[in-house]
């Protein structure tokens, strides 16, 4: 029953992030046309033209930030290379369309533990970066994994403004389905693991971490469905 209510869910995210970048942008930049037209039209009243900057100027927004979120729902191809290389692609693409600058530290030792628990593992990563974007009012992010002899611990930490306090023990992060902590402690949980968030005055550092440690469990050479793989080693990487 949970692995079906899971693949409901991505579904479910796979369509909101299709609608909102093949319908929604469409109309907002059919928009921003008409604006441009209009203001050909308008004689020059002063107050008139700084209406229409303003108007290109939310606009402008709205369609980065949908782009953003239908980027962020997206569930990423973890058949291809393994989780290592999924979450550096990521890190890129979240850099590229929010401005943001990402360091991402993964050890391949990730890549060898069972694909669905490198399916959740995606899916708490995307989540976290979501909630950075909607709320952090962050400039860096910061995600690693890194091994022990019996365990992986998965970090992600932004340099933004926080959260409060019940929000970081547990509290539900309104948004599109799937994001919150509720949504990653389940995941995570799932997997043997658990969470952590640290956040505000107190902390010794600005903005909010997300830590998550979890078993290593069986460790297997192969644990990926698709042929031809390829193993990305190398260190940390940053993008911007």
């Amino acid at each position: 029953m949970g692995a079906t209510l899971v693949s409901i869910q991505e579904d479910m995210q796979q369509r909101i992030a299709s609608d909102l970048h093949d319908s929604t942008c469409q109309h907002l930049i059919a928009a921003s046309l008409g604006i441009m037209r209009m203001r050909n039209s308008l004689s020059e009243p002063t107050n008139a033209e700084r209406l229409c900057d303003d108007i290109d100027a939310s606009i402008d927004q709205a369609i980065k930030e949908i782009r953003a979120f239908a980027y962020l729902l997206h569930p990423q191809n973890l058949t291809v290379a393994g989780l290592k290389a999924a979450i550096e692609r990521y890190a890129e693409g979240f850099a590229a369309r929010t401005s943001l600058r990402v360091d991402a530290s993964i050890s391949p030792e990730i890549d060898r533990v069972p694909y669905e628990t490198q399916r959740s593992l995606l899916r708490v990563v995307q989540e976290a970066l979501t909630n950075v974007f909607r709320h952090a009012k962050a400039t860096e992010v910061e995600i690693a994994i890194e091994t022990t002899n019996s365990h992986f611990r998965l970090r992600v930490s932004d340099n933004g403004r926080g959260m409060p306090l019940g929000q970081a023990l547990g509290g539900a992060i309104a948004g599109p389905p799937g994001v919150g902590i509720p949504a990653m402690k389940v995941r995570l949980q799932q997997i043997g693991g658990t969470l952590d968030i640290r956040s505000g005055p107190g902390t010794g550092r600005p903005g909010t971490t997300l830590s998550a440690v979890f078993p290593r469990g069986a460790v297997t050479g192969k644990t990926q469905p698709a042929k031809g793989r390829s193993r990305h080693h190398g260190p940390r990487k940053r993008v911007h």
